[in-house]
């Protein structure tokens, strides 16, 4: 048997769009992010051909099931088949005159592809928004008028709103613009002068509304289109904490920040999960865009159903730890604000509603106010108050993607935040007891207090309830909904084996522990006041 070789190639442009497809479908990134990593030439082809083959998953999969293609030509690759019907049946109409075989057994099966669609009642557009191509001028390389200036050169005609202050007369004059406009190659996004970013994505900065000179923490920075516009909302005065973990989107962060000519934005690679008010001093305003679903995006990636609570489980329980921590660690901060691209509740209404439950320092403001009233669509009005104030962005009624967001501002006093119940404080409380313990068998241990002995089974003890106290902060994240009751129980057991092995430590280690205290005693009482004064006020940076 001989092995399956090409004589003619498969063009370039499919297989790295099958081969960026393939990566998307594993997760490895996003569409956006992928296609400007590969630095293909020709990358809005490139890029409409792998949005165009997401869009179409469900009629591409019909077809597939219907023809029975990968059952006759086992040889196929799938996504470059995928990538073949897309070209052909939604795309140019039409594949390269090229003897490759790939292509000419896709060719083959062209009538059969066609008539199997037509057959089917289904709507083979998908539903997909038909939205305009936004552009955000970059004020920190020029401004408005000149970029206005720049694209009448180019033969663009000014299209003035006739009523600024109607927002429903303005989504009526963009439905009238020709959807799809390409600017990968315009020379102004490429000198950084503009960016491709979608109206719904510049909202969050909008609302965050930084003043020039203010210290701005972002969160989850890559790939910086947010970012920037921090960085030109101060006017490049002031200082933007750009964090990002993963290192190869850190990577796309540092040259998008490059090319814009932000001066005033600090990148760092790191956990913001594992920062705090000493790695970044100051911060008096916060953007939390988490990793989400992205069920708001029109060039999404379809979740198939049976995986999407376990998803949802886990994005979720991310995003509420990274919204408590930008609450709680940072005691300068004004405002912060929680955004998503996705347009599922358990990722945006019911984490904001999760986490003001269990923090009484910020209340939540209506999202509309930053956006003069005007705007139409908010969150469920089965969250009450909390869906009323959180803003949403949904791609048929606003011609963008979907979006979300809210806003926190901190509690002046004598506020109180009306949807605070305190219903994890008390578990919390104890957690800072147990910790406050901990540190002061640690100082002691440090400075001679316990034996060797002592030593040992305080290690092993204090591993032990170190995963404890994990496994119940996890477990109490997942199930918000824990009773009082349930909390109170784990508390007594907790104080119950806490004693337990105090005890047992002072028994092993006998007279030489009471000798060395007694020694010690002026140097033990200096190192506990210290350490009550750090827990002081780590509890009230938290």
């Amino acid at each position: 048997m001989g092995t399956f070789n090409h004589s003619v190639k498969v063009p370039k442009l499919y297989k790295c769009a099958a081969k960026i497809c393939q990566e998307v479908a594993r997760g490895v990134g996003s569409i956006k992010q992928l296609v400007y990593e590969k630095k293909h030439f020709n990358t809005s082809a490139l890029y409409a051909l792998i949005v165009t083959t997401f869009q179409k998953a469900e009629q591409i999969e019909l077809i597939l099931k219907r023809t029975q293609l990968f059952e006759k030509e086992p040889r196929l690759d799938p996504w470059l088949a995928k990538i073949f019907i897309s070209e052909l049946v939604w795309g140019k109409k039409k594949l390269p005159n090229s003897q490759a075989k790939p292509i000419q057994t896709i060719l083959a099966y062209e009538q059969a592809f066609k008539a199997h669609l037509s057959d089917t009642s289904e709507d083979t557009e998908g539903g997909v928004c038909k939205k305009p191509r936004y552009v955000r001028v970059n004020t920190l390389t020029n401004t408005v008028n000149e970029a206005v200036e720049l694209f009448e050169d180019e033969g663009w005609v000014l299209q003035p709103v006739d009523q600024p202050d109607d927002y429903m007369k303005f989504i009526e004059q963009l439905s009238w613009l020709e959807a799809g406009t390409s600017f990968f190659n315009h020379p102004g996004y490429k000198k950084g002068s503009i960016v491709l970013q979608d109206k719904a994505s510049c909202l969050p900065v909008h609302i965050l509304s930084p003043p020039p000179g203010s210290v701005v923490l972002d969160m989850c920075a890559a790939p910086g289109m947010k970012t920037t516009q921090l960085a030109a909302a101060l006017n490049d005065e002031g200082t933007v904490y750009a964090v990002e973990r993963d290192s190869k989107r850190y990577e796309v962060l540092t040259k998008m920040i490059e090319t814009a000519g932000a001066k005033c934005v600090k990148t760092i690679n790191k956990d913001v999960l594992e920062c705090g008010n000493s790695d970044f001093p100051g911060v008096e305003y916060i953007l939390v865009d988490p990793s989400c679903s992205g069920s708001g995006m029109v060039d999404r990636v379809v979740i198939a159903a049976d995986q999407l609570d376990a998803r949802l489980r886990k994005l979720s329980g991310f995003q509420i730890k990274i919204l408590r921590s930008a609450l709680t660690r940072y005691p300068q901060a004004k405002r912060i604000v929680y955004s998503t691209c996705s347009l599922y509740a358990e990722e945006n209404e019911d984490v904001v509603r999760q986490v003001l439950e269990t923090n009484n320092d910020f209340k939540l403001v209506p999202a509309g106010n930053f956006v003069k009233n005007m705007w139409k669509n908010f969150g469920s009005s089965s969250f009450g108050d909390i869906g009323k104030y959180c803003l949403y962005a949904r791609p048929q009624e606003d011609l963008t993607n979907g979006f979300f967001v809210a806003v926190f501002e901190r509690l002046e006093d004598g506020e109180n935040n009306q949807f605070y119940n305190g219903r994890v404080s008390k578990y919390m409380k104890n957690q800072n007891r147990k910790e406050e313990r901990m540190k002061k068998r640690e100082s002691m241990r440090m400075m001679g207090e316990l034996g060797d002995v002592g030593n040992e089974n305080n290690e092993h003890q204090r591993t032990k309830r170190n995963k404890q106290s994990k496994n119940q902060e996890t477990n109490l994240e997942s199930k918000p909904n824990v009773s009082l009751e349930e909390i109170s129980e784990n508390i007594t057991d907790d104080k119950n084996k806490t004693a337990e092995t105090e005890e047992s430590t002072m028994e092993q280690t006998g007279t030489e522990v009471k000798e060395k205290k007694k020694k010690h005693k002026k140097r033990e009482e200096e190192a506990v006041a210290d350490l009550e004064i750090v827990q002081s006020n780590l509890n009230r940076n938290q």
